[in-house]
């Protein structure tokens, strides 16, 4: 006969291996308890992009405003100066583009002159940092300099290169200020007032002619501050009347605004409306596209491409087929146009479609590319 103690212990050991038994059964029947590894991993999401490239952007502001009877325009500098000479007289008839008077422009051609010297100068200081980085990569490659070293000379171009654009800039505005010591009408008419004689000084918005506009019609509109320094007197605009929607008439802006409206913020634009004298009527209400200057290397960004993420608006970037985050600094208004101040390069892939379904670091597969 079996001791009970041994009994008990024989029986404990078989329950035991029963209750094994019956959990490695039910691990072999239960799903949740197989390994996850013959899932398929996640797929790249599908997206489309555009390659942002510099562009020459022929931009249009667009604004409402009210046709008014033009009895007299009076034509201002656009800055200050002393008269060099004035070419008309009271009583002389006039046509558009028809010069004027003229500033002293000694001034400005100097300033010119140093601008484009700093340009010559910052060129050669850029290239010179050009060479002297690849040199330093170099070395690099080589492992013969260290890491700070070659840091040093990328910061360098980097500096040179802000140096170099804003040379360019400062050149671009002594050209404009150059050319604005010749002032030429905007308009067909008559002299009426010759406010100015030669060697008197003059401020800029101040009047110097005014002129008497025959059977003339003109627009009064209003544009924000970003969209004022676009617009140039003598450019084209298109004029479309509230009451007349199928009707078109072209017309040229005579006067840009110097003041903001307090109230408002924006700038008054004055148009000079080139037909439609015998149809339209002062009081009607019309929307206005101005022709606006020219504007070279712009980096343009589609408004379609911007998401909100995390309280921010950014635009995700495909990088080795990787999406990631960038935060454009962009400037908005003009022609309904982004045009990219910082945080995106030319050859940069911006996505433009599938964005709102990715987080950062989403693997990304490219279906359209422009």
């Amino acid at each position: 006969m079996m001791p009970s103690g041994a009994y008990r212990s024989t029986a404990r050991n078989l329950a035991i291996l029963l209750l094994i038994g019956i959990c490695g059964g039910c691990a072999e029947d239960n799903p949740a308890t197989q390994q996850t590894s013959d899932q398929p991993p996640p797929q790249p999401v599908a997206v489309s992009v555009i390659q942002l490239q510099l562009q020459t952007l022929q931009a249009r502001v667009s604004s409402f405003g009210a046709i008014e009877a033009l009895e007299e325009v009076n034509v201002a500098a656009e800055l200050s100066g002393t008269v060099q000479a004035v070419h008309v007289n009271e009583g002389d008839r006039i046509e558009a583009g028809q010069l004027l008077l003229e500033l002293d422009a000694q001034k400005r051609e100097l300033a010119l002159q140093q601008a484009s010297r700093q340009v010559e100068q910052t060129k050669a200081a850029l290239e010179e940092s050009r060479l002297k980085l690849e040199r330093r990569r170099n070395l690099a490659e080589k492992e013969t300099i260290s890491q700070e070293i070659l840091d040093n000379a990328q910061l360098s171009v980097d500096s040179s290169s802000a140096a170099y654009q804003q040379s360019l800039a400062a050149l671009q505005l002594a050209e404009r200020e150059l050319q604005d010591t010749r002032i030429i009408s905007p308009t067909d008419g008559v002299v009426e007032i010759r406010a100015v004689e030669p060697g008197e000084p003059v401020q800029a918005g101040a009047s110097l002619i005014t002129l008497q506009a025959v059977a003339t019609l003109r627009v009064q509109t209003w544009v924000s501050e970003i969209d004022v320094s676009y617009l140039r007197p003598g450019s084209e605009a298109k004029v479309y009347p509230t009451s007349m929607p199928n009707r078109t008439f072209t017309a040229r802006i005579e006067w840009v605004g110097v003041n903001a409206d307090p109230a408002t913020g924006n700038f008054p634009v004055k148009l000079i409306l080139d037909e439609g004298l015998d149809i339209l009527r002062p009081g009607m209400t019309v929307s206005v596209e101005m022709q606006a200057e020219e504007i070279t290397g712009a980096l343009i960004l589609p408004e379609e491409a911007l998401v909100d993420y995390q309280r921010r608006r950014v635009v995700f970037v495909v990088v080795d087929n990787i999406a990631t985050i960038r935060e454009p600094v962009l400037l908005a208004g003009l022609s309904n146009s982004l045009i990219v101040l910082s945080g995106l390069s030319p050859g940069d892939k911006v996505i433009t479609q599938g964005q709102h379904r990715l987080l950062e670091g989403a693997e990304v597969q490219l279906s359209t590319t422009e």
